[in-house]
């Protein structure tokens, strides 16, 4: 998913989306994707024991004669088939939960954050531009000098990246989504015309995992 989405030229827009939205500010911006935020061990889980009780109410509903082995032989099969098609990226969305979904996607963002030392830009302006594919949940992130400033009003952002993943095309809603998170920062963190522009401290291309 990541490799069909992020190839060499939908990279290269995205650092040049990057530079120009830097270029309007003192904001240090970094799209990060990753395809999935969690393995989901639960959804399997889930779906192996509601396959065996579909298996075992049709056994009971039909009055089929199975003797015990017969019977623990069908749910046995029945739980590895479910726990097969929970690996099934829509059933495995419907079996963890929107919830689940939300929390995982909210926390690998807050991962990514620091690992990419967001949390270390000399004014507190860093900025995280983040999408989680499986998920298809976008995040923004701004550091403490950011956020003291604009709180989480980056929800324009997060819209513009969302629909990016939801028309099939990331890359685009990265480069919208930075477009906009450019714009904002110019309007509370310009730069000072008078003075050095600040050094670029984080690298302007997007950091892309499997996990």
């Amino acid at each position: 998913m990541i490799d069909r989405h992020f190839g060499e030229d939908a990279r290269a827009r995205i650092g040049e989306a990057v530079k120009r939205a830097e270029a309007l500010s003192r904001g240090q911006l970094v799209p990060v994707v990753v395809e999935k935020s969690d393995p989901y061990p639960e959804a399997r889980w889930r779906g192996a024991t509601t396959a065996v009780a579909i298996a075992t109410g049709v056994v009971l509903a039909a009055h089929w004669p199975l003797s015990l082995v017969e019977l623990a032989l069908l749910q046995l099969a029945a739980g590895v088939l479910g726990a097969l098609l929970a690996s099934w990226d829509p059933i495995e969305r419907a079996l963890a939960g929107r919830r689940a979904l939300d929390e995982a996607a909210r926390a690998r963002a807050m991962r990514a954050f620091h690992e990419h030392g967001l949390h270390r830009t000399a004014e507190g302006t860093g900025v995280l531009v983040f999408a989680s594919l499986f998920e298809r949940e976008a995040v923004v992130l701004g550091d403490h000098g950011i956020h003291a400033r604009m709180g989480d009003d980056w929800s324009r952002a997060v819209a513009a990246l969302a629909a990016g993943m939801k028309a099939g095309d990331p890359a685009k809603g990265f480069v919208d989504a930075i477009a906009l998170c450019g714009a904002r920062l110019a309007e509370h963190f310009p730069r000072d015309p008078s003075r050095q522009p600040p050094r670029n401290e984080l690298e302007d291309t997007i950091r892309a995992s499997r996990s």
